[in-house]
C-alpha cells in the first residue's frame, strides 16, 4: 500500500473525523473534552475534503519532459549542418512582436528579407530561417499569464528570472546579469538536465545554432526587451552541481 497517496490520506482524515464525533456523541459528557473531539474531528473533516479537492495529481517526471523536445533540436541542427550552415542562431525580433531565428551559412547575420520562406539563398543572405523552438512557450506564456517584456535592462533581466523561476519552475535559481554587452543567464538546480545532456551528447553546437526550449525562450526574451538580434555565444554545463550558464550577445 502507497501510505504517500494524498487519496489515501485524505479519506484517513475523513474517517478519523468520523470516528472523532462519534465518540464524542456517545460519550456525551458536555465538557471540554468532548469540545476539544469535536475540534477535532471538524479540523481531520475539512483538511481531508480540501486534500482531496486540490490535488491535481502526480506531476509529469522532469528527466522524461526533459527529452521531449531534445531530438527535435538535434534534428534541425543535424539538417542545418548537413546543407553547410555553421553559424549561430540569431533570435530576431519582429515588429508584430514575434521572434524569427536566423542561422546564417557564416558567422554574420546576413540581411534577410521578413518573408516566411524557410532558405534565404539571396545573394549575402544564405541563411535558414525558422521559427525558435520556444514559439509555442513564448504564446501560452503571454496568453495565460500576460507575459510582458520590458525594454529597460533591469526590467529584462527580472523579467528572465521571474520566467524561469516563478513560472516556468525549471531552477532553484536563476540569476540575470549584465556583463558588458553580453547578458549572463545562470540557472542553479536546473531540473531538465537529462534533455540538456542528450542535446549535448550529440553536439555542443546544437545549443548555441538552435537551442532548446528553453535556451531558446530565454534568447527570445532578450531579443524582445533589447529589440536587437540576440544570438547564445556559449553555454557551460556544470552537471554535478546541476547549473547551466548562458551568455547572450545582442546586437551580434
Amino acid at each position: 500500500m502507497n501510505w504517500n497517496n494524498p487519496y489515501l490520506g485524505g479519506f484517513l482524515l475523513i474517517i478519523a473525523a468520523a470516528a472523532l464525533l462519534i465518540v464524542a456523541t456517545i460519550a456525551g459528557r458536555g465538557d471540554i473534552t468532548t469540545a476539544t473531539l469535536v475540534l477535532a474531528g471538524t479540523g481531520c473533516f475539512i483538511a481531508g475534503v480540501f486534500l482531496l479537492a486540490l490535488y491535481k495529481g502526480e506531476p509529469l517526471d522532469p528527466g522524461l519532459s526533459a527529452l521531449l523536445a531534445a531530438q527535435g533540436t538535434v534534428n534541425i541542427a543535424t539538417l542545418c549542418a548537413d546543407l553547410g550552415v555553421q553559424g549561430d542562431g540569431r533570435f530576431v525580433p519582429r515588429e508584430d512582436g514575434s521572434v524569427v531565428q536566423v542561422i546564417p551559412v557564416g558567422e554574420s547575420l546576413p540581411a534577410v528579407t521578413g518573408d516566411d520562406y524557410s532558405f534565404a539563398t539571396e545573394e549575402g543572405s544564405c541563411a535558414v530561417r525558422i521559427t525558435p523552438t520556444c514559439a509555442p512557450l513564448l504564446a501560452r506564456l503571454r496568453q495565460k499569464h500576460a507575459l510582458e517584456v520590458p525594454g529597460e535592462m533591469a526590467g529584462l533581466l527580472a523579467c528572465i528570472t521571474e520566467v524561469c523561476d516563478d513560472l516556468l519552475e525549471v531552477a532553484d535559481e536563476t540569476r540575470a546579469v549584465r556583463d558588458g554587452d553580453n547578458i549572463v543567464v545562470t540557472l542553479a538546480g536546473y531540473r531538465l538536465m537529462p534533455g540538456c545532456r542528450a542535446v549535448r551528447a550529440a553536439s555542443p553546437k546544437c545549443c548555441t545554432m538552435v537551442g532548446c526550449p528553453v535556451c531558446s525562450l530565454i534568447a527570445s526574451i532578450a531579443a524582445l526587451g533589447t529589440g536587437e538580434p540576440t544570438r547564445i555565444e556559449h553555454v557551460s554545463v556544470d552537471e554535478k552541481r546541476g547549473t547551466i550558464r548562458l551568455i547572450l550577445r545582442p546586437g551580434a
